[in-house]
């Protein structure tokens, strides 16, 4: 069963980013205000996903569980969770200081993949956590 939702997971993905990125391109990049707020916001999140990334690698699950408290753990990881791949969304489009041109439906189909990473990495935790059901 969980194969199914995985599976399911990327044409939702790709759907949502898709858009999610028309929406940035065609509304939010009118407006400079809005624009910096979710580009700072974005930082933030994916620093403290890498900081997430890095302690679970350095640490693994159950101990970073533990150091921070499971049920606070287990909220910030759902947390980055859903809020990743807008973040990455808004980090790829909204940066005018990017060298490249990224249009909307190539960030997309990056976002659609760090939305696959991060269905992957969610299982991974849940199994840790929770053993396999």
């Amino acid at each position: 069963m969980e194969l199914f939702g995985i599976a399911l997971s990327v044409p939702v993905a790709l759907a949502a980013s898709m858009l999610y990125c028309f929406f940035l391109d065609r509304v939010v990049l009118k407006f400079e205000r809005p624009r910096q707020w979710l580009l700072f916001t974005s930082y933030v999140v994916l620093g403290l996903f890498a900081a997430e990334l890095v302690m679970l690698e350095s640490l693994g699950v159950m101990r970073s569980s533990s150091i921070l408290g499971p049920s606070f753990f287990y909220f910030a990881h759902l947390t980055l969770f859903f809020l990743g791949v807008p973040s990455f969304a808004n980090f790829l489009l909204l940066n005018q200081r990017r060298r490249v041109a990224v249009g909307w439906y190539a960030a997309a189909a990056l976002c659609t993949v760090f939305a696959f990473f991060l269905v992957l990495l969610q299982y991974s935790v849940s199994e840790s956590l929770y053993g396999i059901e």
